[in-house]
């Protein structure tokens, strides 16, 4: 397993000093409404610091929505080219899709509708993906954040309706402890697992809360999994916070 943290491009400089192997970043931070000129630059300025960036969260934009009436295919469309171009000079590892504003579903809007939508919005990512060898990760959510797709189980059921090798799941530790999924679920969707987001309680930083570590890391082994783990927390004092949180998780890993 390689251990890597969600930080804004500002603090990208501690990252591999505080003990990680990789940063992960927002989708934002390709800078998708500015220009060529402009993101070249700023993708210099992030490349020239020397830190791996393996993974990409927040994928959609708030004014982007994937199910509902207001659905914008061809907006999607451009606005992931542009995105999925910027990651692949970055890192062309991981997409992370949460998102979950985008793919709220309205009221009185009809679930099964939702649903057709967001394998349209899946298999379209897909498509866009393949040429940079990406790979898609589905993140649930809690219910506080979003009314669809909510645990491990409601995700292994998408991605196994999508049938692309590309799209995985992504097992969020918060979110699974926010809804009390049992840690025992990842045995469910032992073969769907393609990243991992930990926090502790409260959405702090590993270590500093009461979430049973020990059993999710260990379970994760078991399953078979060995691939990145990304620190996805409200940081305080970043600098120190991500220091205690490499040499927290490196006790299990």
């Amino acid at each position: 397993m390689q251990l890597g943290c969600c930080v804004s491009p500002t603090y990208l400089k501690y990252v591999v000093d505080a003990g990680f192997d990789y940063a992960e970043l927002a989708c934002s931070s390709t800078l998708p409404s500015e220009s060529t000129s402009v993101w070249n630059n700023e993708r210099d300025q992030l490349l020239a610091l020397g830190v791996p960036i393996r993974g990409f969260n927040v994928l959609m934009q708030p004014n982007l929505h994937v199910v509902g009436p207001d659905v914008d295919v061809s907006a999607i469309r451009e606005y992931l080219d542009i995105v999925l171009t910027r990651v692949a000079e970055l890192g062309r590892e991981h997409i992370s899709f949460g998102s979950g504003r985008a793919r709220k579903i309205p009221r009185d809007f009809e679930p099964a509708r939702a649903e057709n939508q967001l394998l349209e919005f899946l298999a379209l990512f897909a498509e866009l993906s393949a040429p940079y060898s990406i790979q898609i990760n589905l993140e649930f959510l809690r219910r506080a954040e979003t009314n669809f797709i909510n645990s491990l189980l409601e995700a292994k059921r998408f991605v196994e309706r999508i049938h692309s090798n590309s799209i995985k799941i992504l097992a969020d530790f918060f979110h699974m402890m926010e809804e009390e999924e049992p840690i025992s679920d990842l045995y469910l969707v032992s073969n769907h697992v393609g990243y991992v987001h930990v926090a502790d309680t409260g959405r702090l930083y590993p270590g500093s809360g009461l979430y049973p570590y020990n059993e999710f890391l260990n379970t994760l082994r078991r399953i078979g999994y060995d691939g990145p783990i990304s620190v996805e927390c409200q940081w305080g004092d970043v600098e120190s916070e991500l220091r205690l949180s490499a040499e927290f998780l490196r006790q299990y890993i």
